[in-house]
């Protein structure tokens, strides 16, 4: 039964979350639910944030440590499409200790593994199992979330949840590794788990699952690993490709057969598959199509932090590690913020998708502007604060506006499917193709200005008194890498540009307006496997309203039965719906 505490300043609707064992408070078992999507979020494999001691200590190239994050976002994309079988297939408590295990078998051996091969599988596994974790969460708590079961109010809640936990694990990453080693980073994640493991085990009913039993007796499971195959493989390309000299070597040939060899047999695989992995149909909707354009201009952006930032702050300025990983409270505070004003732009002021994703974009554009006058070499640390603020804002913001966005163009049958399409932008080859790029251009302007700097060298006498050739050699190289910096970042602005116009000249037509389906619509619809929304995920009219009944609906859906007895209706009729309504109705200006 749905229950309401008052606070000093606001109500907090919650439901009794019928997984906990009887004794657990009420008011404990939803914090308790975000305390484990932070941890998820918190926790993984490994975390790039200490990747200089490992290549130190391990001979490991910085590229080895690259992908194996980026098959830690890999695991995560590919487990779209299987979350709510897998949800289904399993007991709730069961969940969270199939998760938290393997999490925990993944940190242990890569505290002790060699091989960069051993490494790269680990973390994509344990990027699946964070992503099955995390969805345990989100999918039970949406609706202590959001009662209306409105995206645009779930997913900024998610993002920060998504944002803050990493930013958070690579500050406490930086300092574990400053003072200790990179190894009681693992150790500590795997002491989270293990008390989280314990809650689970004590709190949680052993037998609770939120619905009937669903086999994984229709999952392609050859599909799943020719996509994954496909994805790490063009990570690889990516990621490896500047080292390799791109296709001037035979090893980046051969990549990039194997890449297209397993692109073409997915492809062939969802084509030809009665129940495909990953259905083509999902490439036919326009917003599908678009996002991943987006996406993939944003990764580009996004990269510039990752690596410009960092070249200029350890080879210019000589910070340190702590200093260094310092400047990510502004981008965690900038995340909050975002989520906050992601939230009061769709629910409160009702702004579009078009004014919305412009707003995101000359946030992120903004950063690159300020970086570019702020590369110096004695530029205080406290000026990068507000560039960085605006970052976090952005960030947050396009993560969760394209989520929303997709969620209302696709139906929900097709929503997984569409996140797992635009995750191998965000998330997989498109990230690596983003630094690739970055890392691309760097070089080239760094070759450029150094080649220019000795040219204007060539034939200049140096007084007696001026320092040693060596030290003037230094300073020459210092200014070409500041040079080179700001270069880039003039190049991330004209694409920040041009990504705003083309969203100007962009219509953003969306057909239907839906809402998060409840969880017994959603197992109805899994059970029938139709290829429509599942019942009450697209506000009805009126007429259509009072024609619905209330078959299939159990005790998760406590909330909705309470609410019709009160005012005698199928209680569907909720005041956010108008106002949702009003949210998502979009005007081409």
């Amino acid at each position: 039964m749905a229950k309401q505490y008052y606070t000093t300043n606001t109500v907090i609707r919650t439901r009794q979350l019928l997984m906990y064992k009887d004794w657990v408070p009420p008011r404990l078992r939803f914090w308790l639910y975000m305390a484990f999507g932070f941890l998820y979020q918190y926790v993984g494999s490994i975390n790039t944030s200490y990747s200089s001691q490992i290549v130190s200590e391990i001979a490991l190239l910085n590229e080895d440590i690259q992908m194996a994050g980026y098959c830690t976002l890999g695991g995560i994309t590919v487990c779209f499409p299987v979350m709510y079988r897998l949800k289904f297939y399993m007991y709730t408590r069961q969940l969270f200790f199939v998760a938290g295990i393997g999490l925990i078998i993944c940190n242990a051996i890569t505290m002790s593994a060699q091989e960069p091969w051993i490494i790269w599988g680990v973390s994509f596994i344990a990027g699946f199992f964070k992503m099955l974790g995390m969805f345990g969460c989100t999918s039970v708590f949406r609706l202590c979330v959001t009662p209306s079961r409105n995206y645009a109010v779930f997913f900024p809640v998610v993002y920060i949840m998504v944002c803050g936990g990493t930013y958070l694990s690579a500050i406490t990453t930086s300092y574990l590794t400053y003072y200790g080693n990179w190894r009681l980073m693992n150790l500590f994640v795997i002491a989270l788990l293990m008390i989280h493991c314990g809650i689970v085990y004590f709190m949680m009913k052993p037998d609770h699952r939120p619905g009937p039993f669903l086999s994984l007796k229709g999952v392609d499971f050859l599909g799943l690993f020719l996509w994954s195959a496909f994805l790490i493989s063009g990570m690889w390309l990516f990621t490896y490709g500047e080292h390799y000299d791109w296709w001037m070597s035979s090893t980046i040939w051969q990549a990039t057969g194997i890449t297209l060899a397993f692109f073409i047999a997915a492809i062939c695989r969802s084509k030809f598959h009665e129940k495909p992995y990953l259905p083509l149909s999902i490439f036919k909707f326009r917003s599908v199509k678009h996002l991943m354009l987006l996406l993939l201009g944003v990764g580009i952006l996004q990269s510039a932090p990752r690596l410009l930032q960092s070249i200029y702050l350890t080879s210019v300025l000589k910070y340190d590690s702590l200093n260094t990983i310092s400047l990510n409270w502004p981008i965690l505070y900038g995340v909050v913020v975002g989520s906050l004003l992601a939230f009061a732009a769709f629910v409160k002021w009702h702004w579009g998708f078009k004014k919305y994703f412009i707003v995101a974009l000359v946030l992120l554009t903004s950063y690159q502007v300020s970086m570019y006058f702020l590369i110096d070499g004695d530029t205080n640390r406290e000026a990068f604060f507000i560039p960085l603020f605006a970052l976090g804002v952005s960030e947050v913001m396009i993560g969760s506006a394209s989520n929303v966005y997709l969620s209302q163009s696709l139906p929900f049958s097709h929503f997984f499917y569409g996140l797992n399409s635009i995750g191998y932008i965000r998330c997989g080859i498109g990230t690596a193709l983003g630094s690739a790029t970055v890392q691309r251009l760097y070089n080239w302007a760094i070759s450029k200005n150094s080649l220019n700097a000795g040219d204007n060298l060539d034939g200049t006498v140096l007084p007696f008194d001026l320092p040693s050739w060596s030290d003037t050699m230094a300073v020459i190289s210092k200014q070409a890498l500041m040079i080179s910096i700001k270069e880039c970042y003039g190049y991330m602005t004209a694409i920040g540009i041009v990504m705003m116009m083309l969203i100007i000249i962009h219509h953003y037509r969306l057909p239907v307006i839906r809402l998060l389906p409840r969880m017994a619509a959603i197992r109805m619809w899994m059970n029938t496997e139709k290829t429509n929304d599942p019942k009450d995920s697209v506000i009805p009219n009126k007429a259509e309203e009072d024609d619905d009944d209330d078959e299939d609906y159990d005790d998760e859906d406590e909330e909705y039965l309470e609410d019709k007895k009160k005012r005698g209706t199928d209680g569907r009729q909720t005041p956010p719906k108008f106002h949702l309504r009003q949210l998502f109705e979009m005007k081409n200006k």
